[in-house]
């Protein structure tokens, strides 16, 4: 009997988790890296791409006020998983700092989340000057 009690507690347990979801419905999961492009000319040179710690937030572009946030490490890697739809992806890092604040980086393009394949890695670059 306790048994099924606890059996039934997990299953109660889940549905109260599920119905709680803010996104219902399948999700895709997506990676990338928040890096610096750019920055003073070094010998002659630029310097090469370097990952950055800090977040990155998807937006959904047609769905008002939908957005996922994503947190970055040393590697500068990110991982979220989105809901089927088209994101623009924006980041900060402590790391790039404009007038005392945190500079707003961007990904290239608009990112697209198929039901099918995943896109593939997706860059959000902190253009520095």
């Amino acid at each position: 009997m306790r048994r099924v009690g606890r059996v039934i507690a997990a299953v109660a347990s889940v549905s109260i988790l599920t119905g709680c979801s803010d996104h219902p419905g399948p999700h895709r999961t997506v990676t990338g890296f928040l890096i610096r492009q750019a920055g003073p000319v070094t010998l002659g040179k630029p310097r090469p791409p370097a990952p950055l710690p800090g977040t990155v937030v998807a937006r959904n572009v047609n769905v008002a006020g939908e957005q996922f946030t994503a947190t970055t490490g040393k590697s500068g890697r990110f991982q979220l998983s989105l809901p089927f739809g088209a994101y623009r992806l924006t980041g900060h890092s402590p790391k790039v700092m404009a007038d005392g604040q945190q500079k707003l980086c961007t990904a290239e393009a608009i990112v697209h989340v198929p039901q099918r394949k995943p896109p593939s890695v997706i860059w959000v670059y902190c253009s520095i000057p």
